[in-house]
């Protein structure tokens, strides 16, 4: 055998199995690929099913709560300062006893946030009132309850 036909035996042979093996991995490649874009989609269907199925009833309910709650808490809220409104500076702060407790019959539907939002308003507007009626000697209140007011309702802007 000269060096020529042993050249072209060589390429003859190297060729077909490069190109051949070339062929098969490009395939196995792309199968592997395609294969892994259908479980990633067949992944984020099932994911968005469940998130739709699950979530849609539950943030129903939890929006429905978190609403309940807060009309709860802001009927309160009006009462109490409705009461402070009317009957002037008492001898008694305004009591949040009623706020804490319908804090607690919904802490599921409170963050953190909202729940640490809660505590200091209360604790600002338990600074309301507890100073006592400016009376004169007889009894009689001196002047008129919109002095308190007014400072009342400046102290909640604050809050």
């Amino acid at each position: 055998m000269d060096w020529p036909s042993l050249i072209a035996n060589f390429l003859g042979s190297a060729i077909p199995a490069a190109v051949g093996v070339a062929i098969v991995k490009y395939l196995s490649d792309s199968l592997v690929e395609r294969q892994k874009a259908r479980q990633t989609s067949e992944l984020q269907e099932t994911q968005i099913a469940f998130s739709i199925g699950a979530t849609s009833h539950m943030a129903t309910v939890a929006f429905d709560k978190h609403v309940e709650f807060c009309e709860k808490y802001h009927e309160e809220v009006h009462r109490s300062l409705q009461a402070f409104v009317q009957d002037g500076v008492t001898q008694e702060p305004v009591d949040v006893a009623s706020f804490f407790r319908i804090r607690q019959k919904c802490p599921l539907w409170l963050t953190n946030e909202i729940d640490g939002e809660l505590e200091r308003f209360e604790r600002r507007v338990t600074q309301l009132g507890g100073e006592g009626p400016d009376v004169d000697a007889t009894g009689e209140r001196r002047g008129s309850n919109e002095a308190s007011i007014k400072r009342a309702i400046a102290f909640m802007r604050e809050v």
